[in-house]
């Protein structure tokens, strides 16, 4: 998950494992037999199996609220049918985004539950009373956190990966994407990005074939790798599919976005961390949503894998990591690919991140 505040990124989570959404809902689709590829056996918290169907042609539908423009959702249509060119597609997506109309907003989550009963996932009665509910992360609590964020004239807004494995689908949910829609300055490639961060989630979590919650934790790695690969496969694939005219025009806003300018940011938030409330703090350290230096995950992170991928090539993490972190586990997978011991990386990274802010942003012109 992904929240923007000017620009920055700020502290969040994977709001699916945080709200336990799915151990709350069941795990059969009733698809017809042409749309099933195969039947994938993946282990379930009671230490049986759950079938989970594999699509043939899996798709992408968006889905916008009525008060937000219709262009907003062929936006960022074309934006996810890019990076699943880019990165693969390998289960349906739903992208959900809610505007800050409460009106609109609850006819979204409407349908989002009338889907969800009609696939058979999930009871509607069930689903609105949480979707619709005052639960944390319910589906909407993004139409009331833009609705704030409009009446305090503040550029803030969330998006997240919300599952579900058990029903064989990625989710998303997002607040109004200021930029897309031209408001308060922010440039719309700072949308274009979060989407592409967002859909990482899905691929990191498309290699993981287990529904029970501690093993999918424990696969996915600590906060700094969850959520700096996100942001550094982000951004550098906002700049690779920029540069070859892949993503779609969208409003400037009031200040330039470039990779350059966003990892140097990111200089610019770890530095001061590191000289006040994370002192003393490396890059191991940072391993769950709940440690006060979490953001770090996101800003540091995205340092790291840069790193990483300045050492192995921009395309470590598709290519050799994630088709191996299932057998190996994380951390095993991980030192394979970095061709280190984990601590060994940490203090190496860690000794490169006391450089000066121009040698750092040399390492990023990897090709």
């Amino acid at each position: 998950m992904l929240s923007l505040r000017v620009g920055q990124v700020g502290l969040a989570c994977l709001c699916a494992l945080a709200a336990g959404l799915l151990s709350s809902c069941a795990t059969t689709l009733p698809l017809e037999d042409s749309e099933i590829a195969t039947v994938d056996r993946i282990a379930d918290p009671g230490g049986g199996f759950e079938e989970v169907p594999l699509w043939e042609d899996p798709g992408i539908d968006v889905y916008v609220a009525d008060d937000l423009p219709p262009e907003l959702g062929e936006i960022i249509q074309e934006t996810l049918e890019v990076a699943s060119e880019e990165w693969g597609l390998y289960w349906p997506v739903e992208y959900w985004i809610l505007g800050v109309n409460e009106a609109a907003g609850m006819q979204l989550v409407t349908k989002f539950c009338e889907r969800r009963e009609e696939l058979a996932q999930w009871n509607f009665d069930d689903c609105m009373e949480r979707e619709a509910g005052s639960e944390q992360h319910s589906m909407i609590e993004y139409q009331q956190l833009g609705a704030e964020a409009l009446d305090a004239g503040e550029p803030f807004g969330t998006a997240g990966w919300n599952g579900a494995p058990d029903w064989g689908i990625h989710r998303f949910a997002s607040t109004q994407p200021w930029g897309l829609t031209g408001n308060m300055g922010i440039p719309g490639d700072e949308d274009l990005k979060t989407l592409l961060h967002e859909y990482w989630h899905a691929v990191q979590n498309s290699f993981i074939p287990t529904l029970d919650h501690g093993v999918r934790d424990d696969l996915m790695g600590p906060v700094w790798f969850v959520e700096g690969s996100a942001e550094y496969m982000a951004q550098y694939g906002h700049r690779k599919l920029a540069s070859e005219g892949r993503l779609p025009s969208v409003p400037e806003g009031d200040w330039p976005f470039t990779f350059e300018s966003q990892m140097e940011n990111k200089l610019v938030t770890v530095d001061e961390a590191f000289s006040g409330e994370c002192e003393g703090r490396d890059l191991v350290s940072i391993e769950s949503y709940e440690d006060p230096c979490s953001y770090l995950g996101y800003e540091l992170g995205a340092w790291a894998i840069a790193y990483l991928a300045y050492l192995s090539g921009p395309d470590i993490l598709l290519e050799e990591f994630h088709p191996i972190v299932a057998d190996l586990g994380w951390r095993e997978a991980f030192e394979e690919v970095a061709g280190n011991s984990l601590e060994d990386f940490s203090a190496e990274f860690m000794l490169f991140m006391d450089q000066s802010t121009e040698e750092r942003l040399e390492i990023l012109n990897v090709e």
